[in-house]
């Protein structure tokens, strides 16, 4: 929460100075606030879910909030950490069935809400014969994709993070440039073999095969040259 403060802190300053883009600097902070209100819509489908189980017990009643809290924040939690690990090529294998099994708690628990309050939508009566059907389908539909809306989210959420690390991989050191080898074995000009065949104390100068420091091949001296 501290980071999410002074990131709209920064956005409100850019905004003022004309410095920045205002909505590109708290973008990311609006984004992550609806997708946890999404969730906890999420929670609040699944406490009403489990409702009629609040008379078995005292606690009962407890222990479905806590059930309708924890899965509303596991989702949260779960589709950031597999976008996380799907962006950076990772095995997703152990995330991927807990949030499957948490996007289904959810969606069903939304589509059984609005299976239940479909009948007190009361401008569904307007609606013309041949459309009814449709509207009332998508009806279901819109109702029960709350919770893949937050899925998405959380993909967004991820993807502004790792362009926020320069396009590398989100969550990891970066990784040394590679050297290439041959500038090892570059030296400077003037080193290395004389005419005269002599070591100057920096490097080799390599010969060509068959023929001999400041001379031809098979020992001939190059014109002009004398020999040592």
């Amino acid at each position: 929460m501290q980071q999410w403060g002074q990131q709209i802190k920064q956005g409100f300053g850019g905004m003022r100075g004309q410095s920045r883009v205002w909505i590109r600097e708290i973008e990311h902070v609006a984004l992550r606030l609806i997708a946890l209100f999404l969730s906890l819509s999420s929670a609040h489908a699944i406490r009403w879910f489990f409702s009629p189980l609040d008379g078995a017990d005292v606690l009962m009643p407890y222990i479905n909030w806590v059930i309708a809290g924890s899965v509303g924040v596991l989702g949260f939690f779960v589709s950031r950490g597999l976008a996380h690990r799907m962006m950076n090529k990772e095995s997703a294998w152990l995330y991927a069935p807990v949030c499957i099994a948490v996007e289904f708690i959810e969606i069903f628990c939304n589509y059984a809400l609005a299976a239940s309050m479909i009948a007190k939508v009361t401008w569904l009566a307007s609606v013309p014969d041949v459309q009814r059907h449709i509207v009332e389908f998508m009806t279901y539909a819109v109702l029960s994709s709350i919770p893949l809306l937050g899925m998405l989210l959380a993909v967004v959420d991820m993807d502004m993070i790792r362009k926020r690390a320069g396009g590398g991989v989100v969550g990891r050191g970066q990784q040394p440039k590679a050297v290439n080898p041959s500038s090892w074995q570059q030296q400077p000009a003037g080193q290395g073999y004389t005419q005269q065949g002599g070591y100057t104390g920096s490097s080799w100068q390599q010969q060509p095969a068959g023929q001999a420091p400041g001379g031809s091949q098979n020992g001939a001296p190059l014109p002009g040259v004398a020999r040592p």
